[in-house]
């Protein structure tokens, strides 16, 4: 039964005892909560369980142990707490497993598995602690591993079983030791960032020109790297201070048009936004050296290759710089932008937006952190704009201390995955700006109309949007009726 996307409400009935004949079912995004009801035990025939993008909450349930005939698993995206249950080694029958965004209490990694069928495992944000077993899980058609932000430590060349995926996300824990060589191919997408133990040398190979590597925040030495001279800036990002030798000229601007190419807008006076078109693979970073910025990028989508940039040739409505907006960096997992060599004082950030891919029903979530502080959650392009394809920005205050600035973007597991395709979800930012509150250019370019409506307009606009508001209300109410009904009929007549 797949019951995703209805904006369903309220709590799971416990008459999903009576559907133990049911082997699919799919109930993510909806706004769905409460704790995950006991009852659902029987349900030992489910061979699929998607339950992302929800408000459930409460402790994981354990019962899901005993549903060994499930190939597909995806809990991500609500208000569960750990442990994750150790007992959920005995399923075996699992090709996808994605797990995430628990709260509570820690697990360990024991709960995974030796598996001949497992395909993709996903487990990221799960609260995993302690030491990556000497011997890990046998998991030999691996192909996505996602162990991202969790306290796992040990040498990094306990992961080598799993050097044969083609996704490899370990970043975010605090694994240590070298680098191995065996890590190092083209066809291994790897992600080692903010693992500040891992230390040594880039082994000198050829192929690292064609690498998809990302390891900023790690302590690894970048002489061997493709114009090493290039990356001195990386010093900079996890220092209390930034030693000036490793940058160029102290700077109180900043510009960048986020998938874009350079842009030039000259009202009311010159501003450069900096080309960003870098292809940073499935996790990697770029260094600007002569403009003192960076982008790192980590995430990609286990089913789908995804695009890293998007653009559109229709119209943004709504501003006079429509080129801004037409184009987007976005990811399946994080990204994040540093400026390098701000002169220490107060600064006006500004962050463009528009949605350009997902429209309704689907919808795009992420939270965005500066100088590593929440300022929004579950932000919604589309909401904030009022439309798809339509712009909106984001002014915030901060203060520069240590000459660099940290802007990060990141999927939280909530919205959907899958519309207009799959892989459809993650952070987009269109262009970010950067500049001093007293500066003589201070005003940011606005997302302003193109033009006014004129009195006529208006009057005509207000009867034809109450008449519009009066059909859709009776649409939407008639739909909320009529599904409402389908899942009541649903759980208490399963055979229907």
């Amino acid at each position: 039964r797949d019951l995703s996307n209805n904006n369903l409400s309220g709590s799971i009935p416990p008459e999903v005892a009576n559907l133990s004949k049911l082997e699919t079912w799919h109930f993510n995004n909806n706004q769905l909560s409460g704790p995950f009801p006991n009852e659902s035990s029987p349900l030992r025939n489910l061979q699929s369980l998607w339950m992302f993008d929800n408000y459930i909450e409460g402790l994981f349930p354990e019962f899901i142990a005993n549903f060994t005939n499930l190939t597909d698993l995806r809990i991500y995206g609500m208000k569960l707490q750990g442990p994750i249950p150790k007992q959920f080694s005995n399923l075996i029958n699992l090709k996808y497993l994605m797990l995430g965004d628990l709260d509570g209490a820690n697990s360990t990694i024991d709960f995974i598995p030796d598996s001949a069928n497992l395909s993709i495992l996903s487990l990221r944000k799960c609260g995993i602690v302690g030491q990556f077993p000497s011997t890990p899980p046998t998991l030999p058609n691996l192909t996505y591993l996602d162990l991202r932000s969790n306290n796992l430590s040990g040498q990094l060349q306990l992961l080598l079983p799993y050097k044969s995926s083609r996704y490899l996300y370990a970043g975010d824990n605090d694994f240590s030791g070298r680098l191995p060589a065996e890590f190092v191919q083209p066809s291994l997408a790897l992600d080692i960032s903010y693992n500040p133990f891992i230390n040594g040398l880039l082994p000198n190979n050829p192929t690292d020109r064609k690498l998809s590597l990302n390891y900023i925040g790690t302590a690894i030495d970048t002489s061997r790297a493709i114009n090493s001279e290039n990356l001195t800036l990386l010093n900079c990002l996890h220092m209390k201070e930034c030693n000036r030798k490793y940058y160029t000229n102290a700077i109180t601007s900043f510009a960048v048009n986020c998938g874009g190419k350079q842009t030039i807008y000259s009202d009311p006076l010159p501003i450069t936004f900096d080309d960003d078109t870098t292809d940073l693979g499935a996790a990697g970073f770029h260094v600007n050296t002569s403009m003192q910025w960076v982008v790192s990028h980590v995430g990609s989508d286990p089913f789908r290759e995804s695009p890293r940039f998007v653009n559109t040739s229709q119209v943004i409505l709504g501003t006079d710089m429509p080129e801004l907006y037409q184009t987007a960096r976005t990811s399946r997992s994080a990204l994040w932008y540093y400026i390098v060599g701000l002169s220490t004082g107060k600064y006006t950030v500004q962050l463009f937006f528009a949605e350009i891919v997902i429209e309704k029903p689907g919808k795009r979530l992420f939270n965005i952190d500066i100088q590593d502080r929440n300022i929004k959650t579950d932000f919604d392009i589309t909401k904030e704009a009022g439309g798809f394809r339509r712009p909106t920005n984001i002014t915030y205050e901060v203060t520069v201390v240590n000459s660099v600035l940290k802007i990060h973007l990141h999927w939280n597991g909530r919205g959907t995955c899958c519309i207009p395709y799959e892989g459809a979800y993650g952070p987009l930012v269109s262009a970010i700006r950067v500049f001093r509150p007293e500066s003589p250019n201070n005003s940011p370019p606005p997302a302003r109309p193109v033009s006014a409506p004129s009195n006529d307009d208006k009057r005509r606009g207000v009867v034809a949007g109450i008449a519009a508001l009066c059909i859709a209300a009776a649409v939407i109410s008639s739909s909320v009726v009529y599904l409402w009904w389908k899942w009541v009929a649903l759980v208490k007549h399963p055979n229907a």
